[in-house]
């Protein structure tokens, strides 16, 4: 499987600020390091993961891993 394409992966990214932006303004707490580790360990599992990166979003998940409204795009999402 490829990366999505460029437009899928600024869409993909665009809302995620948004997505952070709002979770920040609303008070959420942040994803702690055990969460980040947590969340990183199951992508590494998965087949859509590759070298750093999901193939379904196209993000590098070392950056979304941590963030505290970010979700995995696996349908079902897996965190």
């Amino acid at each position: 499987m490829e990366e999505p394409n460029l437009p899928t992966k600024i869409v993909s990214l665009g809302k995620a600020i948004m997505n952070e932006t709002k979770a920040i303004i609303q008070g959420q707490e942040s994803v702690s390091n055990d969460e980040q580790v947590a969340r990183l360990n199951i992508c590494m599992g998965c087949a859509y993961y590759d070298n750093g990166k999901c193939l379904l979003c196209g993000c590098n998940m070392n950056l979304k891993t941590g963030l505290r409204s970010a979700y995995c795009p696996h349908t079902p999402p897996k965190w």
